[in-house]
């Protein structure tokens, strides 16, 4: 009966008046026993609920001071925002609306991915969370004080929950707590957060035909249906340009990845290669696909890790499905990267017609399919 009182007390004398007009929606609390300390402070006691919104807060102790529109919490303290953010605390005060608010000792976890813990946290107008002295990783943390495989120190962070962002002041990236190096300021997405431009993780190789180098990716989000990857590869042995286009269209989408690199393999000569594919669904349920696969010689894919490959296909396709019949049209271009095979030699322009049709004849019963095949091909060598 507590329990069931209380949110009924709380609505009428602590939300009605103050949170309402501060918050999308009503806040309620509910609590084992909620009783007046003087005429402005309410308390709250024993397994104490918070809700306003999307916002729940559970903690040991909450006391409203109507006088102030203050929330002093006590802890341990769970902050549960929209599924994606969980907060815990040892204590707090907050305005009624939970828009402001000081924590200290806090622990945020991002989308169950990364973890922040803070000596004090501040949050400002619902939207920036300033966390001082903050350690960030998304390794687990061991009970026994072990130090996480990786992570962030920072003097500052702060979380943007409207761009998704995280900016750190005064950043050092720490291996087993062994400072690796530092960076002034630092700015990266947070994980729930898809898709944002920015600089990826960066990556070692090591060949015997290209040396060792490092890759460098940068991730270019041109809009919420396309976007573009440059990745800078510097070698001992080469210099290289690679990169990876996606677009999405209403009706299909299109991938194209490749390269252009000099290296001391071929000096003086650019390499280079292409890789596409697309497909598209057209009027009267007619598809539509591409693949494209080119490259300027026979050894750069093999060289550079990109296929194994000895033989190159692009083609052209348009194919219909229906209920009793299927329809398909090709066009096909080979590229043999064999050693000692002469491209003009084999057919390497390809032409493919398909129909197929059934049918349930009554007299005879079963199924009847009756197909016809166009074939052509061609050759550069008379």
């Amino acid at each position: 009966m507590k329990r069931f009182l209380s949110p009924l007390a709380l609505a009428l004398w602590l939300v009605l008046p103050v949170a309402a007009e501060e918050t999308a929606g009503p806040a309620m609390l509910v609590a084992d026993s909620v009783y007046l300390d003087g005429k402005t402070r309410l308390v709250a006691e024993g397994r104490v609920e918070a809700l306003s919104g999307d916002t729940r807060i559970i903690a040991q102790k909450i006391t409203y001071d109507r006088t102030s529109g203050t929330l002093s919490i006590e802890g341990p303290i769970r902050i549960e925002e929209g599924g994606s953010i969980t907060v815990l605390a040892s204590s707090a005060e907050m305005d009624a609306g939970f828009q402001n608010a000081v924590l200290k000792s806090a622990r945020v976890v991002l989308d169950q991915q990364v973890q922040l813990a803070a000596y004090q946290m501040n949050r400002v107008n619902g939207r920036y969370s300033q966390l001082y002295k903050t350690a960030v990783t998304s390794c687990r943390i061991c009970n026994d004080g072990t130090p996480p495989l990786w992570q962030i120190r920072a003097r500052r962070v702060i979380h943007d929950q409207v761009e998704k962002q995280l900016y750190f002041e005064g950043a050092q990236l720490r291996v087993k707590d062994v400072p690796i190096f530092y960076l002034p300021y630092l700015r990266l997405p947070d994980p729930t957060l898809k898709r944002a431009s920015g600089f990826m993780i960066p990556s070692l190789n090591s060949s015997t035909t290209l040396g060792t180098g490092i890759r460098i990716p940068f991730f270019l989000r041109m809009g919420d249906h396309r976007d573009l990857t440059i990745t800078p590869y510097l070698s001992t042995k080469a210099r290289t340009l690679e990169f990876t286009y996606r677009q999405a269209y209403k009706h299909g989408d299109i991938s194209f990845d490749g390269a252009i690199s000099r290296d001391d393999e071929l000096p003086g000569t650019t390499r280079a290669y292409l890789f596409g594919e697309g497909a598209f669904s057209l009027a009267h349920d007619i598809q539509l696909s591409f693949n494209i696969e080119a490259t300027r010689d026979d050894t750069f894919l093999v060289d550079y890790g990109y296929s194994s490959k000895d033989r190159l296909e692009s083609e052209f396709a348009l194919n219909r499905t229906k209920r009793d019949s299927y329809s398909s049209a090709a066009l096909i271009h080979y590229r043999s990267l064999r050693f000692g095979e002469i491209n003009a030699n084999i057919p390497s322009l390809i032409a493919d017609m398909t129909h197929e049709q059934r049918f349930f004849p009554r007299v005879l019963g079963g199924e009847l399919r009756i197909g016809t095949e166009l074939h052509s091909h061609y050759r550069y060598s008379d």
